[in-house]
């Protein structure tokens, strides 16, 4: 699974279908609150003007996976009271 990123949310897919049935919509993360691409792509740094440039290959997320998708997005849904939490909120089969 990768999600194409180029300094510039313009280039990343808005929605990403997961072989499990979850659905991402990755523009709507794109907010005031979540919309840095480094909050998620480790490959994304702030330049001196604010900007996000990418460092490496597009739209990678080091050790993306289950693991890190329960950790990461369930306590980043928790924290701001939004977003699937449960189990089956994300996994539909």
């Amino acid at each position: 699974m990768v999600i194409m990123l180029i300094s510039s949310s313009a280039a990343a897919s808005d929605i990403v279908n997961f072989k499990n049935g979850m659905v991402f919509n990755h523009k709507g993360h794109q907010t005031e609150r979540v919309g840095k691409c480094y909050v998620c792509h480790d490959n994304v740094s702030v330049s001196a003007d604010g900007k996000d440039v990418t460092t490496t290959a597009p739209g990678k997320i080091k050790g993306f996976g289950k693991e890190w998708a329960h950790k990461y997005c369930t306590d980043c849904h928790e924290l701001f009271g939004e977003g699937p939490v449960g189990c089956k909120d994300c996994h539909k089969n």
